[in-house]
């Protein structure tokens, strides 16, 4: 990675590195650094974090059986599949 460079204005990576993440990469700030990842990455990512959420907003009250986290799962794929 000794292409990376450090300017003024920040952190200039080359396109070489970002080329197979799509013509239009999420970049995101997080703390202590930066994710930079395809749209399609970043949207999986984002439902992984809704399913998380509401399995422990379900686990707050009572901890769901095999049955309600195979159907979380199941609701999550579906619209996944219906962002594609």
């Amino acid at each position: 990675m000794a292409d990376l460079k450090l300017a003024p204005e920040g952190l200039v990576i080359p396109p070489q590195y970002l080329a197979d993440l799509g013509p239009d990469p999420s970049v995101r700030r997080i703390k202590g650094g930066l994710i930079i990842e395809s749209r399609d990455q970043a949207m999986a990512r984002a439902q992984l974090r809704d399913l998380v959420a509401r399995l422990r907003a379900a686990v707050g009250t009572e901890a769901p059986d095999d049955d309600e986290i195979a159907a979380l799962v199941d609701e999550v794929r579906a619209e996944r599949a219906c962002h594609r």
